[in-house]
């Protein structure tokens, strides 16, 4: 099992001896060649990329020669209004971020890629292969990876070897250690993860499902994962009120027992702020939001985390799940934008700029070139580490399939399963309820 420690400076020197830089220039410059005067506007999500942009909007708008408009808003407020904004006879945005899983609803609505990179001998070899592949549909190209990153267990190095604790690798691993660490270290909770009701649990739920090698639809199994690419109305038929959902349930009812007071309320960076400064042990972290103690010289984790891909059921094989962030163009784009907005996707996701982001608060890198920089791997350890998990195959999408009903599971999930944490209905109620409600949404979309 990898896991990688913070604090191992002979990683760091070994990156430093081989690594090639890309950061060159104090400054990234593509700069005056990009909007030559002009405004491109984008619609983003309030994660580590985009605040990142937001923190260096003046430099940004320097480094383009022109107006960069942001309009950042919450996932599920991003939702609606990507979904609004397909509606107009004219995009209001030139470019929308796009998570992962949100392409199987939002294909019909977004530009294939493919011209524009041919066009302009564009060559994406330098992503992650996951990542590049990842917003591939039937041939098309409909985005370019700006932040995609998995979510990954962080756990404190230090603490572990205290108490003589292993890195956990499995669901008995996270209890046992938390529940060790609970007991003895005070002020101090075993794990932090997304329990708030809604999308932060419904997710929660489908990606530690994931930990059984099971996926929330009938997908084809092939080897240790699922096909993605070809997903057919017959493999939409919802898989939740099943073994590996009642293990779901039953995990996630046992984590309640070594998280922090306030579990059923804590959602994405509020559990890592609990972690950076103490409050647990491990933590479930969307690699990139690392940065909030990697960045940080007050905080107690601070080079003091080990990195390992989700712990896993026993006996099934340990995967993350990738998620993130895409840069698309809207299919109904001003045409006499499209160009303008391509240029800017080159600029947003070039290598200079991926390790510019780092400096200032975003722990992602979808470039292998900028993953082996070592001044990128000294600052954020989290990115070689999410590197290596990913060349060792620890890495999928398939638990949050990219298909149109995605956010509908989550959300039945999300509310059925809080009512579980709570106290207030059993697993097995919640589970055939939230099985009834997406399987009727499958057959209302006409699947079956």
């Amino acid at each position: 099992m990898l896991h990688f420690n913070s604090s191992n400076r002979l990683r760091h020197l070994a990156l430093a001896a081989g690594a090639v830089g890309v950061l060159g220039a104090a400054t990234p410059a593509l700069a005056d060649t990009v909007l030559e005067g002009e405004t491109i506007r984008i619609l983003g999500i309030g994660d580590p990329v985009f605040q990142v942009m937001q923190k260096i909007h003046g430099e940004l708008e320097e480094m383009a020669g022109g107006t960069v408009q942001l309009d950042v808003r919450p996932f599920d407020v991003l939702r609606q209004q990507v979904l609004l904004n397909a509606q107009n006879d004219l995009s209001n945005y030139d470019l929308i971020a796009v998570d992962l899983p949100q392409f199987g609803e939002y294909m019909s609505f977004l530009t294939d890629l493919n011209p524009l990179i041919e066009a302009n001998g564009y060559d994406g070899s330098d992503f992650h292969d996951v990542a590049w592949t990842g917003a591939q549909f039937d041939g098309a190209q409909l985005g370019v990876p700006l932040q995609p990153h998995p979510e990954i267990m962080a756990y404190r190095s230090d603490i572990f070897e205290k108490y003589g604790l292993d890195a956990p690798q499995t669901h008995a691993d996270v209890l046992a250690a938390g529940a060790t660490i609970q007991a003895n270290e005070p002020g101090m909770s075993g794990v932090c993860w997304n329990a708030a009701r809604g999308t932060a649990l419904g997710q929660t739920f489908i990606m530690n499902m994931g930990d059984f090698g099971a996926a929330p639809i009938d997908m084809e199994k092939i080897g240790d994962d699922f096909n993605m690419g070809n997903i057919q109305p017959e493999n939409m038929r919802p898989t939740i009120d099943t073994e590996a959902g009642a293990g779901t349930a039953a995990y996630l009812e046992a984590l309640m027992d070594v998280s922090p007071p306030g579990i059923l309320n804590m959602a994405w960076d509020e559990r890592v702020r609990v972690f950076a400064q103490g409050g647990c042990a491990m933590t479930y972290i969307w690699s990139g939001r690392s940065a909030i103690y990697e960045l940080d010289e007050s905080a107690p984790a601070r080079g003091n985390v080990g990195y390992v891909p989700h712990p896993s059921a026993d006996g099934s094989p340990n995967r993350s799940t990738l998620g993130g962030w895409y840069l698309s163009i809207p299919t109904n784009i001003d045409p006499d934008r499209v160009d303008l907005a391509w240029k800017v996707i080159e600029w947003l996701t070039s290598a200079d700029m991926i390790a510019e982001y780092t400096k200032h608060g975003n722990c992602v890198s979808p470039r292998k070139s900028v993953s082996q920089d070592a001044e990128v791997a000294a600052r954020c350890p989290s990115i070689p580490a999410v590197d290596q998990m990913s060349a060792d195959g620890f890495i999928a999408g398939w638990q949050r399939p990219p298909v149109p009903e995605i956010q509908k599971i989550v959300d039945a999930l999300g509310t059925e399963m809080h009512q579980v944490l709570s106290g207030d209905k059993s697993s097995a109620d919640a589970l055939a309820e939230a099985h009834r409600l997406v399987d009727r949404e499958m057959q209302k979309a006409g699947y079956y």
